[in-house]
């Protein structure tokens, strides 16, 4: 599989703005070959929307531009960084990603582990996904992760999480693991 992916200058709240791009992007990896497009980490809002997610019309914006780029998908999936409405319990949104194929339904992966240290308040507006599955992309069984979601105890001084979303994909039977990250 030609995975092509879309390394981005995103501007935090510039919706139309991150919407181009993702599209540009898109349209010139596709073009290039590309099977799958990937974008970076919450790529329609830009990284960290933080307190933007509050605003009564942010988020509905972010999904009606996901909306609009799933209409413009062709041949190539595009995976593409969004924030996702929590329609469960505890925080309002999800990080999540979204797999747009032409012609098939919309499929999402939230993102599990949510970095609350440092510069990081990722906890306070969002809920960590409940289970994580891989996707069905042509051909291949795909796991999706968010940034985070890929570090393991190997790469950390110690381990800050109690789920390992890698190991559950792999457990799952994915035969690669793709990243959005900011």
């Amino acid at each position: 599989m030609k995975i092509g992916f879309a390394q981005l200058n995103l501007t935090v709240g510039d919706l139309s703005g991150n919407l181009e791009k993702i599209e540009r992007a898109y349209e010139r990896l596709a073009a290039a070959g590309a099977e799958l497009v990937l974008t970076p980490e919450l790529a329609i809002t830009g990284y960290p929307p933080q307190d933007l997610l509050f605003k009564s019309r942010f988020v509905p914006e972010n999904l009606e531009a996901l909306q609009r780029l799933h209409h413009r998908v062709g041949a190539a999936a595009l995976l593409v960084g969004f924030v996702d409405r929590n329609e469960g319990r505890g925080k309002p949104f999800h990080n999540a990603a979204a797999l747009l194929e032409a012609g098939k339904p919309m499929r999402k992966a939230h993102k599990s582990l949510l970095p609350t240290y440092d510069v990081f308040d990722e906890d306070r507006y969002f809920e960590p996904a409940s289970r994580v599955e891989p996707f069905d992309v042509h051909g291949l069984r795909i796991g999706v992760t968010i940034c985070e979601d890929i570090w393991t105890e190997h790469y950390l001084p110690r381990p800050f999480y109690d789920v390992e979303p890698v190991r559950s994909l792999i457990e799952q039977g994915a035969d690669i693991i793709v990243n959005l990250s900011a």
